[in-house]
């Protein structure tokens, strides 16, 4: 119990790293005071109080004359930003605003903790003498980094650190005479972790990334790198955050190889560059857009010389979905309400396989507007409608400039008490293409192709559930029929337009008279052990098209494609299987099945894939057996790995195997795999498969470093 307490006036504004928002008052508990002349002695449970600091210790005296407050005795600090220190003794200079400690210890939320022999505090920054720091445990840490000297920022928690030598248990394993970094997950410019390695061919790797934190909203990264039997070269990233509603990512990067590297491998180019910009807004009018709209603005750039400027890259952009042959890059815009919609698209494809990419067709610009689908005649009908301009061109060859508009308008009812359900569909479809620099068509007798037609569509579905003591099943049944009618083109017919420009341009609107059948089943069991999902769809043409070039799909006459899906999840275990089925061809046009268990500490999941050529059954065109896994040992060491084995070509295509362990303040990962990498050479698209290894160590929280080495194993151009 408090037997007093004693005010002491500290004319100062900070005493510990915080604004001062009092008069300068601290309080001084204790359970005993004593004054001898100009110092008052406290002894016991001593608390001082000030500006929401606590200094807690087991005495303490206050020179009133000198104006200096001294803390003994396991002394403890607790500030307001939820770091605490430890000491055996502090002085307060108060005058000079000088803080020296003794035995110093201070730890943080993040568990990061620094402790020194000897330190000193003048205003909010640290001087420590003899000092180490770590995240690990302070009992026997797993790692720690010592140092001679430190300036320590208590408000940034930046440290800089002279002669620093990491340790592993006790055994030094890194030195460096300088070391700078940010005790705080806070953004703070710096030299980050480097990456390393080693390649049979490219010689010794290094990149040592710079980090530059220009403002809360602003940063930028600068990735040198060498490689010694190769060449250098030099990547850039800036982030921004323009606005509450918009960020970027804006990156470049040049690689320069040697002339005796390009010669060996044969590169079309000895120089790698390019440019990749991410953007998206949710308010990019802001005041000027209509009242009661929403828009949207997304921006995905990725554009190189050749693929090498991203395989050269430690850690690339997030991009679109793409092939291994076509880049893709994006600019949409959008505006909308419940009713309507306006968009702007563009796309640029990138062909990774072509020399010069000249052919590639490329949508610069489309526009589109849509109406959403709106009631008519008291809700028994609804309409909708779209509208397109789309831009096609390239540099070399023939190009289009299209005018596409739809107005489809259906008609939904319930029949025999909604058991069963009637949908009537007529889509009037009109569409102009006209060409320009056509080289490849110089025959032409008009420079545009149009045409109106009309798609018939009928369905009746039925979606009933039912439930029972241990889950519900759903069952979903369907039949349609569609079917379309040519009702007019221009002065050029369909079969006056060069075969490759109605596939280039996607001129045939035409759909061949198709039956439709449906089946789609799910249960879903109450305790969520057993769910099942079964679905079956079926196609009939009764129609012989014939080898023409007037409707899309199936040319034949009769049964088409078959398709089953089953994907069964029982407990840990899981089933997946699907079968496309070419009737007419008598070809599996997909054949796979997945088999997986996932339990707490075992995953693993085995799939067989074929398929075949819908013209050439026995033209089997993918066979492939893969295998992926991961076993966690304990709470520390996670095993993976994978295997893809190519029964086609009877060998193996890839494979990976890896290890992670997990400790609280450190961890790493290695992986062997290997791997085929693409490669633009001067005959075209190439590739080589490598061996590779892999290795990421981080101590957590400040980052890591990462090697890889690679073992060229074969040339594998053009596959």
């Amino acid at each position: 119990m408090r037997k007093g307490f004693f005010f002491v006036l500290l004319f100062v504004t900070v005493l510990w790293g915080a604004e001062s928002t009092g008069n300068g008052m601290a309080e001084l508990y204790a359970d005993s005071f004593e004054s001898r002349g100009d110092t008052v002695y406290a002894k016991g449970n001593v608390v001082l109080s000030y500006d929401g600091t606590l200094f807690l210790g087991e005495r303490a005296r206050y020179d009133r004359k000198a104006n200096v407050v001294i803390v003994e005795g396991n002394v403890e600090i607790l500030g307001n930003r939820g770091n605490k220190i430890l000491a055996d003794k502090v002085v307060f200079e108060v005058e000079k605003n000088h803080v020296t400690f003794q035995n110093f210890y201070e730890s943080d939320r993040d568990d990061i903790w620094v402790y020194a022999d000897d330190a000193q505090r003048q205003d909010r920054n640290y001087t420590l003498r003899n000092s180490m720091l770590s995240s690990c445990s302070p009992e026997n840490p797993d790692w720690t980094v010592r140092f001679e000297e430190a300036r320590y920022d208590s408000e940034k928690k930046y440290i800089k650190l002279k002669n620093a030598r990491l340790y592993a248990k006790k055994v030094p394993v890194l030195y460096t005479p300088y070391l700078g970094f940010s005790l705080d997950r806070q953004r703070s410019s710096g030299f980050l972790m480097p990456h390393f390695g080693y390649g049979a061919d490219e010689g010794f790797y290094y990149e040592q990334p710079y980090f530059w934190a220009i403002s809360p909203s602003l940063d930028m990264e600068f990735n040198p790198s060498i490689r010694t039997n190769r060449g250098y070269g030099i990547y850039g990233t800036f982030r921004f955050a323009d606005s509450p509603w918009s960020r970027g990512t804006i990156r470049t990067g040049y690689f320069r190889d040697k002339d005796s590297f390009v010669q060996e491998h044969n590169l079309k180019n000895d120089t790698h560059y390019g440019v990749e910009l991410l953007y998206e807004s949710s308010n990019v009018l802001r005041d000027w857009k209509p009242k009661g709209y929403r828009e949207g603005l997304y921006v995905n750039i990725n554009l190189f010389n050749d693929i090498d400027y991203e395989n050269l890259q430690y850690g690339g952009l997030n991009h679109l979905e793409e092939t291994s042959r076509y880049k893709e890059s994006r600019l949409n815009y959008f505006l909308y309400d419940d009713r309507q919609y306006f968009g702007l698209r563009g796309r640029y494809f990138i062909d990774t396989s072509s020399l010069e990419n000249n052919e590639t067709i490329q949508e610069l610009p489309s526009l589109q507007y849509h109406k959403f689908s709106t009631p008519l005649a008291g809700g028994l009908l609804e309409y909708a409608m779209d509208a397109q301009l789309q831009n096609y061109w390239r540099e070399e060859g023939t190009r289009a400039m299209r005018g596409l508009a739809s107005l489809p308008v259906s008609f939904h009812t319930g029949l025999f008490g909604s058991y069963l359900n009637l949908a009537i569909e007529e889509e009037f479809r009109a569409s102009d293409t006209k060409f320009y620099d056509n080289l490849s068509s110089p025959d032409l007798s008009q420079d545009h192709y149009a045409s109106v037609v009309l798609n018939h569509k009928i369905e009746l579905s039925t979606d009933l559930i039912r439930g029972y003591e241990s889950g519900t099943h759903t069952m979903q049944l369907l039949a349609s029929f569609t079917k379309s009618s040519l009702l007019a083109e221009g002065d050029l017919s369909i079969d006056e337009v060069n075969e490759k420009l109605v596939g280039d341009y996607n001129l045939n609107m035409l759909y061949n008279t198709r039956y439709t059948l449906g089946m789609h089943h799910f249960w879903n069991g109450y305790d969520g052990v057993f769910t099942a999902d079964y679905l079956m769809a079926a196609d009939y043409y009764p129609d012989l098209v014939g080898d023409d070039k007037v409707a899309k799909g199936f040319k034949g006459k009769g049964w088409n494609l078959f398709r089953q899906e089953l994907h069964m999840r029982y407990g840990h275990y899981s089933l997946s299987s699907r079968v496309d089925y070419a009737v007419y061809s008598h070809a599996l046009s997909q054949f796979s099945n997945t088999l997986g268990y996932s339990g707490s500490d075992l995953g693993i999941r085995l799939t067989h894939t074929r398929k075949e050529a819908l013209d050439d059954p026995k033209n089997v065109t993918q066979n492939e057996i893969t295998f992926d896994g991961h076993y966690r040992q304990n709470d520390r060491i996670t095993w993976y790995g994978g295997y893809t084995y190519d029964i086609r070509k009877n060998y193996s295509k890839d494979w990976k195997a890896g290890l992670h362990f997990d400790r609280k303040c450190w961890n790493f990962t290695f992986v062997f795999k290997q791997e085929i990498t693409p490669v633009l050479t001067k005959s075209g698209e190439g590739s080589i498969r490598n061996n590779s290894f892999s290795f990421q160590f981080n101590l957590v929280p400040f980052g890591g470093v990462g090697s890889k080495s690679f073992t060229k194993v074969s040339d594998v151009s053009g596959s």
